[in-house]
């Protein structure tokens, strides 16, 4: 039997009993909720976590649509260029064509323009041959003829013949075949009319001012007659033979360039001078009437000097750079 000692000592154990219970109960339930926190806390870092991997996610799928974007057009422009290199290709080879062309064309222009050049020379060449022999033939003539002043006018169309011979004789000795060195072929021209008319017998010099100056066949034959002319007419009629034999005849000869493309060319002497009221269109002279011609053949215009002596300006303009 249960005595009431023994009542009492198993109330207390149950009491305990329970108590304990109730604190590993309270125990539990508070590790639980600590263990809820920490869950829910885990939760939310992998919440954010899983936020921060769409965000990633987001931006790496925008870098691949951009990556793709970039391979599209590369492979666009890839396209394009490829296009443009076969193009440049084709040009390239049109171009090579062209240039292989145009060689040949050059060098079959470079050809005919060196047989154009022969031949033209050719040309000078007879021409200045047959007009010597139309020279040498009057000279044949000469011994024939008795009076005065047909061998006067004999000499006279030597000269001119001689003077036109003379450029054709210089085109053919030069590089150029369309321009004359004008100083060399002044000098050649004065040096034969001097000697054919005897001035160094006669005490008269030339004195030659020329210009660096290069003037076209147009240009050089009306100007070369034209000192032929004048030079012949010092050396006929600026020095008789009553003027004092210590004087020294001169005849100046100048080219120089004028403003613009003017051309100056001056003839003159220190003889005797022209004749009171001297026209040159008025003149009876055949030199004279083919001079006031020639000036007008190349549009110039001619003054007449009033000092001492005879002088002659005429002043031109080259055709050629004129019409350029």
């Amino acid at each position: 039997m249960i005595d009431d000692t023994d009542l009492k000592l198993l109330e207390g154990t149950s009491r305990i009993s329970t108590e304990d219970y109730s604190r590993a109960i309270l125990n539990i339930l508070e590790d639980s909720s600590e263990e809820k926190a920490q869950l829910e806390k885990t939760q939310r870092a992998i919440l954010n976590i899983l936020e921060d991997f769409s965000e990633e996610k987001a931006r790496l799928e925008g870098t691949q649509s951009a990556m793709l974007n970039l391979l599209e057009d590369f492979d666009q422009e890839r396209v394009k260029t490829e296009a443009a290199r076969l193009d440049l290709q084709q040009a390239n080879a049109l171009l090579w064509d062209e240039m292989e062309e145009r060689g040949k064309a050059e060098a079959q222009i470079k050809r005919s323009l060196k047989e154009k050049e022969a031949l033209l020379k050719e040309i000078h060449h007879r021409v200045k041959n047959n007009l010597q022999i139309i020279q040498s033939m009057l000279n044949l003539q000469l011994p024939q003829i008795k009076d005065e002043k047909a061998i006067a006018l004999f000499k006279e169309s030597q000269n001119r013949v001689y003077s036109m011979a003379l450029i054709h004789e210089k085109l053919y000795q030069s590089e150029s075949l369309a321009k004359i060195d004008f100083h060399e072929y002044i000098k050649s021209l004065t040096s034969y009319l001097f000697i054919s008319y005897g001035a160094t017998a006669r005490a008269i010099r030339p004195r030659i001012r020329i210009e660096d100056i290069s003037l076209d066949v147009d240009t050089t034959i009306p100007c070369a007659l034209i000192i032929n002319e004048l030079v012949s007419n010092s050396l006929k009629h600026a020095f008789p033979a009553s003027r004092r034999a210590e004087e020294t005849g001169e005849i100046t000869i100048g080219l120089r360039r004028d403003t613009g493309d003017g051309f100056l060319l001056a003839v003159g002497d220190n003889g005797v001078g022209l004749p009171e009221g001297f026209e040159i269109e008025s003149s009876d002279s055949l030199g004279l009437k083919l001079v006031n011609v020639l000036v007008k053949q190349l549009a110039g215009t001619i003054l007449i000097g009033e000092g001492r002596g005879a002088e002659f300006t005429i002043s031109f303009a080259d055709r050629n750079e004129k019409g350029a």
